[in-house]
């Protein structure tokens, strides 16, 4: 293991740049951590008269996400977990999300939702995220795209935008990528749940 400064120093500079371009945040730090561990346990070693350095291969792309937790497998169980997160009761969930499997799908009717496309938009994000959170499932910009556009909201030349200005939820990813993680603050998780109450109160 190297004990020079510069060296270690060398090494973690090594690991940056060979994970700079990977889109998904949760799979550059996993690469960087694979990448730094490699070259620690090797001393940073270089093949003899170059300049490379022979690092861990790094998967193409990221992995599948993986299938809901087997605890979540039962609709019922789907619905009190939802329920729980939106502090609505379970038969309640019926009216906004269909569960009937394990992808929650929005099933909300389009005149309940903000006239304003953006508005709108920013409404079915919060949903979704909140659903799919609730599950233990992640949630990208790919899925509150297909649900806007299911309820007919869906403002493609503004849909990054719109996302990326909301204050209750975090965008994450490159700048210009299609599909881009999307993650829930708690002003979010507060949002969300007024919105669902409401739409279960009307």
């Amino acid at each position: 293991m190297p004990t020079d400064a510069q060296e270690l120093a060398g090494i973690v500079a090594t690991a940056r740049k060979a994970t700079e371009d990977l889109e998904d945040t949760d799979l550059q730090r996993v690469a960087f951590e694979r990448i730094l561990d490699h070259l620690l346990a090797n001393g940073g070693t270089r093949s003899s008269g170059s300049s490379h350095t022979t690092l861990p291969t790094l998967p193409a792309e990221s992995p599948p996400v993986p299938r809901a937790d087997s605890v979540l497998a039962d609709e019922q169980q789907r619905a009190d977990a939802i329920a729980r997160y939106f502090k609505i009761d379970p038969e309640d969930v019926e009216h906004i999300f269909d569960i009937s499997s394990e992808e929650p799908v929005l099933n909300v009717y389009t005149s309940r939702l903000n006239n304003s496309r953006a508005v709108a938009t920013r409404e079915i994000a919060l949903l979704v995220s909140g659903a799919r959170t609730a599950l233990g499932q992640e949630t990208t910009t790919y899925h509150v795209r297909v649900a806007a556009d299911a309820c007919n909201k869906l403002d493609s030349g503004n849909f990054m935008k719109t996302l990326g200005d909301m204050q209750e939820i975090s965008v994450l990813g490159k700048h210009g990528s299609p599909n881009r993680v999307v993650r829930m603050r708690v002003s979010g998780v507060e949002k969300a749940q007024t919105l669902v109450q409401k739409l279960v109160g009307e």
